[in-house]
């Protein structure tokens, strides 16, 4: 299964489910990380999030978006067939898997801007990727999802926009395939809409104050630009709840925060960016950011392999806590971001650094392919 392809669990419950809520408590207390606190959500999940939960005001991009879907809605009976039987026969863990060859980066930095152009601006391509049964039913020099071979037949030779474009159609279609296919599911098991109940899970929302709000926007777009010097304008949604956690045994008024998402555009594409803001003084404090401008077409590296690059990255990491927190050298630092819960092994583009002092702990992500930190987690840092 793809890590596109979600499960209708949590499709229909987008939510902190009780295994979530105990499993981020527990590592979190004891110094261990969630390889999914990396916030490294699927495009799909990023989808779903965007169009569900958060609404948005900016009428171009609407309209933009409208023509993705109606496009991608309008699919003939023979297009939903193939993507469904693609889906069903879907065993791998990444998209890459799912090709005769990984895209190069040239290839790669013009897929990401053809992509924006793709959900933006309504540029489609002029033909659909073919769905073949064999390989002897296309050159060498043709692209295609080939059956037998389970995968897309990618060229050895530079890929063409209108060749680009066709893959980002393809890659729009089967998510679309992936949601339906998941929503179908929910009602055939009779899901709730909504079945997640706050009180019940321990923890409670609580209003923010207008005046609250417009304080949390203005720290919020301050710290985004320091983080990833991105300006946020008026054309991006920000969303802001808060949570209060005390409810929940042994935690303690650090996790008392505002939640804040704020989200680029309601394209599977978009960037995002979600941090933990603390209502009080020593309180947590989360920024991470997620989508392809930051993880599309980067190398993987298996734990053994990410060791030549420890040292590099733990430097990088400790500069940055001392320029933007005032922290010094740590008692002791753990590597992580290699391994699920359940202890098997994972490939990852990023390190994860624990940084302990004393009974705290700063957990700092940072990227192995352009050296750029990506997430923060941590109490008593604002």
């Amino acid at each position: 299964m793809r890590q596109d392809d979600l499960n209708k669990d949590v499709y229909t419950n987008i939510h902190i489910s009780d295994k979530m809520v105990d499993s981020l408590i527990a590592d979190l207390n004891t110094g261990k990380r969630r390889s999914d606190m990396r916030f490294r959500y699927s495009t799909v999940i990023m989808a779903l999030i965007i169009v569900s939960v958060v609404g948005f005001g900016s009428i171009g991009a609407g309209a933009a978006y409208m023509s993705y879907k109606s496009r991608i809605e309008e699919m003939t009976e023979e297009e939903q067939a193939d993507y469904k039987q693609e889906l069903a026969e879907d065993v791998y863990n990444c998209a890459d898997e799912a090709r005769t060859r990984s895209l190069t980066p040239e290839e790669w930095d013009r897929y990401l801007e053809l992509e924006d152009e793709y959900y933006k601006n309504g540029v489609f391509p002029k033909d659909i990727l073919p769905h073949v049964e064999t390989l002897d039913e296309i050159a060498e020099d043709e692209l295609a999802f080939v059956e037998e071979i389970n995968k897309i037949h990618i060229p050895d030779a530079e890929l063409t926009d209108e060749q680009l474009l066709q893959l980002i159609d393809h890659e729009a279609k089967y998510l679309y395939t992936i949601e339906q296919n998941a929503a179908e599911l929910a009602e055939e098991e009779g899901e709730e809409e909504d079945p997640f109940v706050p009180e019940e899970e321990g923890y409670l929302s609580f209003d923010v104050t207008a005046a609250d709000e417009q304080s949390i926007r203005e720290q919020t777009i301050a710290l985004i630009e320091e983080f990833y010097g991105v300006e946020i304008d008026e054309s991006w949604n920000i969303d802001i709840s808060g949570l209060d956690w005390t409810g929940v045994e042994e935690l303690d008024e650090a996790w008392l925060f505002y939640e804040v998402t704020v989200t680029e555009s309601e394209a599977p594409n978009a960037t995002m960016y979600q941090l933990s803001l603390p209502v009080k003084e020593g309180g947590l404090f989360v920024i991470n950011c997620s989508g392809k401008k930051y993880f599309a077409g980067q190398t993987e590296y298996t734990r053994e392999q990410a060791e030549a690059y420890v040292d590099e990255g733990q430097q990088a990491v400790l500069a940055f806590v001392k320029e933007k927190f005032g922290l010094g050298t740590p008692d002791r630092i753990e590597i992580g971001g290699f391994e699920n819960l359940d202890g098997d092994s994972l490939t990852s583009s990023t390190i994860l650094y624990d940084l302990y002092y004393g009974e705290d702990y700063v957990a700092v992500e940072w990227n192995i392919n352009n050296k750029q930190i990506y997430s923060v987690i941590g109490k008593g840092l604002l």
